[in-house]
């Protein structure tokens, strides 16, 4: 994927994003539910609240969300203006878009926006011999995978990659994921979250994360450099039953009998009794999934690398 193709995508996405920092004595909740910015306030107004927005407001807030969700406007207005009172004018960092509230944060939240992680994997790797792999850009995340075209076992069509994400909604860290790619099937397999870079959306400036990245980028690669070594060793690790094993996996992971049936599928279509196998039939299947799903899959088969089953 080319890097004009992603920066576009996120400047059409960008548009009409904007966010606000207020107190609550600066915002407060009408009684036909939505979030109402004083005047005075550039962004003064009225706003509707995304799905997330409320959920986060009401765990700041300490208010039930089920409860909050099912009960009227005007008791909503009555209950979240009470606690916003209680507060003492802590302050909230609003991320909008348009006439919608996508976030309700807490005042010592940094921004790290796509558009700014994006560039900066961009700056870091224009001299790599590195192609995306894939874009993935929801409201709640992005995912970059960048695969290596020199950390790489041509016999078995193996890659190192790393997978750079970022959430502006609050949703999870800005992360550097290591990650194999396989070739024939164009399976991922994500290593495990510990060997993985993350921060949170707190303290650092946006220079301080930029060398951190880099730092983890070229730690990821290495890392991914030894599992793609310690993935082609399991080709030599039997698995006696792998049809029972993928099914008491799944049943450990709480995965739904359909998907379970997918992961089957998946193994029968590459069938192989080994480590290898089982793993390759996990990520197999998790291609069948939404981008978000199919990313948790692939965490969850590296994990599989290692370790008794």
């Amino acid at each position: 994927m080319e890097w004009k193709s992603i920066e576009s995508t996120i400047v059409e996405d960008d548009q009409n994003k904007w966010d606000c920092k207020a107190t609550a004595r600066q915002f407060q909740i009408t009684e036909t539910g939505v979030l109402e910015i004083a005047s005075g306030q550039r962004e003064s107004g009225t706003y509707a609240l995304s799905d997330l927005a409320i959920s986060q407001m009401c765990q700041k807030l300490k208010i039930p969300v089920e409860y909050y969700r099912r009960i009227p406007g005007n008791i909503k207005a009555v209950v979240a203006n009470h606690d916003l009172s209680r507060t003492n004018g802590n302050p909230y960092l609003l991320r909008g878009k348009g006439e919608w509230i996508r976030a309700f944060l807490s005042g010592g939240y940094v921004t790290y926006n796509n558009s700014q992680i994006a560039e900066t994997v961009q700056d870091l790797l224009q001299e790599a011999a590195v192609r995306v792999k894939t874009f993935v850009l929801e409201e709640s995340h992005m995912f970059l995978k960048i695969v290596s075209e020199e950390i790489a076992d041509p016999g078995s069509g193996l890659k190192a990659g790393v997978m750079i994400g970022n959430s502006e909604v609050g949703q999870g860290s800005v992360s550097v994921e290591p990650f194999v790619f396989r070739l024939a099937c164009t399976n991922d397999l994500v290593v495990a979250q510990e060997k993985s870079f993350r921060h949170s959306h707190i303290h650092f400036t946006v220079s301080e994360l930029n060398h951190r990245m880099a730092e983890g980028i070229s730690r990821s690669f290495e890392v991914a450099s030894a599992i793609l070594d310690r993935f082609l060793r399991s080709h030599e690790e039997p698995v006696i039953d792998p049809v029972e094993t993928i099914k008491r996996l799944a049943a450990n992971r709480k995965l739904s009998q359909k998907f379970t049936d997918e992961i089957v599928s998946s193994y029968h279509s590459e069938p192989e009794p080994s480590r290898f196998g089982v793993i390759n039939a996990f990520t197999g299947a998790a291609q069948k999934l939404g981008p978000l799903q199919r990313i948790e899959i692939e965490r969850y088969a590296g994990t599989l690398l290692e370790g008794r089953w």
